[in-house]
């Protein structure tokens, strides 16, 4: 069986061609033909174009938090985890050449959807950031009211609108800037370790 369930392939079909040829682009008759599969199926288990678009980016996004929340716990102390965990996600996102294909798409709804109705992809983002920031204590009091909400918001800007002031191109600029900035948000000075 596939990790993702019945719409696994369907939703491996459709990300493969939104980076190959864009989402535009992308029929539903050839995520069907990738998939191997008929065109209704894709109907019927997922939807139109745009609810194919929405049920991928989430998949991505659950994704993408499961290996951000993997590398966060490889660190020790609970800064290091907050660090790492801001860092991780803004590189793995920079990196992966199918989510930028979507980020530079002209899609309309891909634009409403990373941005006036993020809310789908931002919640869960703001409960993994929780978890991250929390580690092992079972508290959910942080340095500042809504930390996690409060650093989803910055990363999601920074995705976004990479450039601005701050130097973050590299890891360790993210790693850095993460230390001065996240960290104190969601670590209080006693919890640091």
């Amino acid at each position: 069986m596939h990790p993702d369930g019945d719409d696994g392939p369907i939703l491996d079909a459709a990300l493969e061609l939104f980076g190959e040829v864009g989402i535009p682009r992308t029929t539903i008759g050839d995520v069907a033909k990738r998939a191997r599969i008929n065109r209704v199926t894709v109907y019927r288990r997922i939807g139109s174009k745009d609810d194919l678009v929405r049920a991928v980016m989430a998949r991505e996004s659950s994704r993408l938090l499961v290996a951000v929340t993997a590398a966060a716990a490889e660190q020790t102390s609970r800064a290091d985890r907050a660090a790492h965990g801001f860092a991780t996600t803004i590189d793995s996102v920079r990196t992966n050449p199918v989510l930028l294909t979507m980020f530079d798409s002209e899609s309309s709804l891909v634009l409403e959807q990373l941005t006036t109705n993020a809310s789908a992809l931002l919640g869960p983002a703001i409960d993994a950031a929780a978890h991250i920031a929390r580690g092992e204590l079972q508290s959910d009091t942080f340095a500042v009211p809504d930390a996690p909400e409060i650093v989803v918001r910055v990363v999601h800007s920074i995705l976004l609108t990479p450039t601005a002031a701050a130097p973050l191109d590299t890891y360790d600029d993210l790693l850095a800037f993460a230390h001065r900035n996240i960290v104190p948000l969601l670590v209080s000075g006693d919890h640091r370790n």
